[in-house]
């Protein structure tokens, strides 16, 4: 099946973008559609990084035809959100209107800014803050977003773990931090006999003095870490160390099982519940397609999340582009976009379902320390999250 559509895509873009070049006797060439690849090549998460990276490369691998009509750009933001801004306004003057990529949600509204202000269109493969796109026509979220996770995760809290007391540690400094913990306490609310404290902190003051007596003065039965693993793994490991009994609950960005093992390999059976964007166990024929694909070409490494929303991602976007090969606009591509449902790794999706070009999906919840881990809950989602 994919054979036969690209071969389509090639013939009717071949046909009708060729421009005469007057430096080869007449002959036509071909000028292909730029798409730029924007992420933290250096400077930031090397491993989940590096993971955005291979979803390319699996990509690539996957689509040979594609890349004679589509020519990938791989562009380093360094990591920071000065550099991201600087690399659009570089891709732009190239005429590079397509962007796929960034996972943080700082990096990436500065992004869906610069979109909508320049004509641009960003598709993100795992950037989950909801605001991202409200209000936004050229921002596209593949993930599910912060304030669907946060209200899965309180009910799988609440009901599934049954627990009564949780502490939220928030990081004052990130934007989304705060959204996601402000999403779960939204969810917990719903339940009778629930409470929660919180424990602020940012990067350069942890407050340790005072998370101790917060501990032992509130006895929280969870521990919900609303901020991504780098940031939050001290905390995590401090309030382990005071009681090694209490379990986590967080979300996907402190989920990357590869950052667990190296940053929480001092406390190897810390619990760890998480949501996770994507799931192994799902049985579509995509997802079967990207686990061969991963697996025969990094056969030390398990699959990830990172690098199966990059290829969903690419996916997604160069089947619109072979849906509007004449003049592929913006106009053209969001409106393909915002009406076609789209088969993925996770199943079938859409941008519809939302306030804002985010899809509701399943929310998977997996069991982790650094011994074992195990997938235990698929929840369901809507926008108006409830107990």
């Amino acid at each position: 099946m994919y054979s036969l559509f690209f071969s389509w895509f090639l013939f009717v873009l071949g046909g009708t973008r060729l421009l005469a070049d007057p430096g080869d006797g007449g002959q036509a060439s071909f000028q292909p559609i730029k798409v730029a690849f924007l992420y933290s090549k250096t400077g930031a998460n090397s491993v989940v990084e590096k993971e955005l990276a291979r979803g390319v490369t699996l990509f690539e691998s996957d689509h040979p035809s594609v890349l004679k009509t589509i020519k990938i750009l791989r562009v380093d933001n360094r990591g920071s959100l000065a550099v991201t801004l600087d690399q659009l306004k570089r891709l732009k003057e190239q005429d590079v209107n397509f962007v796929v990529g960034l996972r943080n949600s700082e990096q990436a509204m500065a992004a869906s800014r610069f979109a909508e202000e320049n004509e641009m269109l960003f598709v993100t493969p795992l950037a989950i803050y909801s605001k991202l796109g409200l209000g936004k026509k050229n921002t596209f979220q593949l993930p599910t977003n912060e304030v669907l996770q946060a209200g899965a995760l309180a009910r799988f809290a609440c009901r599934d773990l049954k627990r009564k007391k949780v502490l939220v540690l928030l990081n004052n400094r990130s934007v989304f931090s705060q959204a996601f913990a402000e999403s779960l306490e939204k969810g917990l609310k719903g339940f009778e006999g629930v409470s929660f404290e919180e424990h602020v902190f940012n990067g350069r003051e942890l407050k340790l003095e005072l998370l101790k007596q917060k501990v032992f003065s509130f006895k929280p039965d969870i521990v919900f870490i609303s901020d991504e693993i780098a940031n939050s793994a001290t905390v995590a490991k401090y309030i382990y160390r005071l009681d090694p009994l209490i379990p986590y609950l967080t979300g996907d960005p402190f989920g990357n099982e590869t950052s667990m093992r190296t940053l929480l390999k001092e406390v190897p059976r810390m619990r760890v519940y998480y949501s996770s964007l994507w799931n192994e166990q799902v049985k579509t024929s995509e997802n079967d397609r990207f686990k061969k694909l991963y697996r025969a070409q990094y056969p030390q490494d398990l699959p990830s999340q990172e690098a199966a929303l990059t290829f969903d991602a690419l996916s997604i976007l160069t089947e619109t582009l072979a849906q509007t090969p004449v003049n592929p606009t913006v106009d053209k591509v969001r409106y393909y976009l915002e009406h076609t449902k789209f088969k993925t790794t996770q199943g079938e999706i859409d941008f519809l379902s939302g306030p804002t070009h985010s899809p509701v999906k399943d929310v998977y919840i997996k069991v982790s320390n650094i011994e074992k881990s195990k997938w235990v809950k698929t929840l369901r989602v809507k926008w108006k999250t409830g107990p």
